[in-house]
């Protein structure tokens, strides 16, 4: 086809349709990383969020916060706690506490306790050696280790968080056990702490539905503790 028929071939096309090829607009599309782009933001907020509930505790590990009359907060972790035994390397003997030594040793707080003194020497003609005590302060129980050996009988696993009370570094937890044949649990709060070479584990429990009360009356005694500073152990003889 030479020049001139091309150019008449041309010219008797219909106009509408030269129109309509001349204003056509493609519609234009989206290049997928937009889309991509997009889901990436979803993700983005959503990994957000996610960070936002775990640290709040509504997934995973949960926490309760006992707030004592000073403001300071006493955070409980939710923990698991299981039977252990204890090894004490020789012969202890335990002897009531008096009024005195309670007075003391824990001056304003309900306690009943036993010392706790190791033995084994004794042969060589050495004096017991004071090891810890045992008893309760009110409903709560206690155990105080003044040695390197613990006399602590359970063991605690989980997440720790540690809180200060008066300076001193507290870790605290708590966990609910299993309904018995009846659906009845029991809520357990604990914790453990450091008075000068002295390490006590306070523990107080009862039912779950009493929970609030078990917790807050634990921290008073914790405070109380510490308030009272390092066990005067001086005074203290086999």
């Amino acid at each position: 086809m030479n020049a001139k028929k091309f150019s008449d071939a041309m010219s008797e096309l219909d106009t509408k349709y030269v129109d309509e090829a001349l204003n056509y607009k493609k519609k234009a599309k989206k290049p997928g990383w937009i889309k991509w782009g997009t889901m990436a933001a979803c993700f983005a907020v959503i990994a957000v969020l996610g960070v936002g509930v775990f640290q709040s505790g509504l997934f995973g590990n949960k926490t309760d916060i006992a707030t004592l009359e000073n403001g300071t907060e006493i955070v409980f972790v939710k923990s698991e706690m299981t039977a252990s035994s204890i090894d004490i390397d020789g012969t202890v003997t335990t002897r009531q506490l008096t009024e005195d030594e309670i007075a003391t040793l824990f001056p304003n707080l309900p306690v009943t306790a036993h010392a706790i003194f190791k033995t084994s020497d004794m042969d060589a003609g050495n004096s017991p050696e004071l090891i810890g005590f045992e008893g309760n302060i009110g409903n709560a129980k206690m155990v105080i280790s003044t040695t390197n050996i613990s006399l602590l009988d359970t063991e605690i696993s989980g997440n720790e968080e540690i809180s200060t009370v008066n300076g001193t570094s507290v870790t605290a937890g708590y966990f609910v056990t299993d309904p018995n044949s009846n659906g009845e649990q029991n809520a357990i709060y604990y914790a453990t702490f450091k008075l000068g070479d002295s390490t006590i584990y306070v523990e107080n429990d009862g039912a779950k539905t009493e929970s609030e009360t078990i917790k807050n009356d634990l921290a008073t005694i914790i405070q109380e503790l510490i308030n009272n500073g390092a066990l005067d152990l001086s005074a203290i003889n086999g």
